[in-house]
């Protein structure tokens, strides 16, 4: 039985900035977030994402979107390395050498441990107890507890990060029938992920590839709708349109040119077809970041409003940019869903 479980003790987690674990989208499972060299990276069961090589991540406090890139996958060990970018690449709170070596001695005198998991599409993070009942060189088997009774397991957990002694023990691989839990240890899975970190770098930390129209993009960040219509935006893919209900709140999302360099950015253009049912945006925000992954400088362009009939162009004057940040502040026509055909970058 695969490890999918939503915890029975619900916390409200403290205001802060970093992030340790994530949600993965549908609540399929749980991802460790860590950053190595100023990139951030998200390590999750293989099985959690295996009919997806590209996943939406949610976390609280303040709930923040980001997407994950899978580039390598362990499939004897139910391990999946991916790339995290977005608005959650900013709150990576652990660093890969702080991950520990050898628990050994960890896991020989302490019985008990803290389960943690997000779940609600970002709104909280869970915890719940555990008790180790089993430990060997690569797994830590624990039942899970709620305020001393036995607790159930049931959907999302898999990915969920088991602490002991206040030090990362591992993650949710797999579960019984009876309460338990397996969890990958985390000195194992830094030994099988650091070879992927220390070698060439992968795909994903490379400059995107150019689109005809201009220079490549993914988008890497949104927070209203369905997903998969912004990432229809992307080069390659501009047919598919993306139509969401307008609530009236700023509708934000974020694309990504490259993940290592600065590149020329000399204009950003939106297109909407106007319909009976569908509104193009009105007022519209831009940001972009001109600094590197470790040390980002977003800086606002001036921008005109969308024509009432669909079409949007803001001229950079030539400036240079990483990562750009587009936020729809209202529409034309509210009562009608918002409506966005074709993103343009050159």
């Amino acid at each position: 039985m695969l490890l999918r479980s939503l915890f029975i003790l619900v916390l409200l987690a403290g205001a802060g900035h970093s992030a340790d674990v994530a949600m993965v989208e549908d609540d399929l499972g749980q991802a460790l977030l860590f950053e190595n060299r100023g990139l951030c990276y998200a390590v999750l069961p293989n099985h959690v994402s295996a009919t997806k090589d590209r996943v939406a991540l949610f976390a609280p406090s303040p709930q923040t979107v980001g997407t994950a890139e899978i580039f390598w996958r362990d499939t004897d060990n139910d391990v999946a390395l991916a790339y995290v970018e977005g608005a959650l690449s900013d709150r990576c709170s652990i660093t890969f050498d702080a991950l520990p070596t050898d628990l050994s001695g960890v896991h020989v005198t302490t019985e008990t441990g803290l389960i943690k998991s997000v779940h609600f599409d970002g709104a909280f993070f869970d915890r719940i107890g555990a008790t180790l009942i089993d430990v060997d060189d690569t797994f830590v088997t624990v039942r899970l507890s709620d305020a001393g009774t036995d607790a159930d397991v049931i959907q999302g957990l898999s990915g969920a990060v088991l602490s002991v002694a206040g030090t990362l023990s591992g993650i949710a691989i797999d579960a019984g029938d009876t309460g338990e839990a397996r969890f990958l240890r985390i000195d194992r899975i830094r030994a099988l992920i650091g070879r992927q970190l220390s070698a060439t770098l992968h795909p994903s930390t490379q400059a995107i590839g150019a689109a005809s129209s201009g220079y490549g993009y993914r988008v890497t960040e949104f927070d209203a709708g369905e997903g998969s219509g912004v990432i229809g935006l992307e080069p390659g893919d501009q047919g598919s349109t993306w139509i969401s209900e307008w609530s009236g709140a700023p509708v934000n999302f974020e694309i990504t040119l490259s993940n290592t360099e600065i590149l020329p950015l000399n204009k950003i253009s939106i297109f909407s077809f106007v319909s009976s049912t569908t509104t193009p945006p009105r007022r519209i925000k831009i940001l972009i970041d001109r600094g590197l992954p470790a040390s980002p400088y977003w800086t606002p362009i001036a921008t005109p409003d969308m024509s009432p009939t669909g079409v949007f162009e803001a001229a950079t004057g030539g400036t240079w940019a990483r990562r750009i940040k587009i936020q729809i502040v209202d529409v034309w026509y509210p009562e009608r869903s918002l409506r966005i055909d074709q993103l343009v970058v050159e």
